[in-house]
């Protein structure tokens, strides 16, 4: 069964909440940064990245950080991991079906 971007952004703030060393969690939305709120730094994608990939059955790719988006040299916000994680997938799709 084919996830939605709910399903996603569902599990994408459970991980971040579950990695998280702050146990007083605030509610995020996708503007949230975080690295900032959480108290998260790049280290932390690792752990983020390994429990995407067993909740969601999909191998998030070792080169990437879904904390970080190296390319703008900055930390992506939660609906920026959520982007990353559905195009991810939406890509292993398409190449499951060329």
């Amino acid at each position: 069964m084919a996830l939605s971007r709910n399903d996603i952004r569902e599990c994408v703030l459970e991980c971040l909440l579950e990695i998280s060393p702050d146990q007083n969690q605030q509610p995020m939305d996708e503007q949230t940064n975080p690295m900032l709120k959480l108290g998260l730094d790049s280290h932390d994608g690792v752990n983020l990245a390994c429990k995407l990939t067993d909740k969601l059955n999909y191998e998030i790719p070792k080169d990437i950080n879904p904390l970080v988006d190296d390319e703008r040299n900055r930390p992506r916000r939660v609906g920026e991991i959520i982007d990353l994680v559905c195009g991810l997938i939406g890509a292993r799709k398409e190449e499951n079906h060329a």
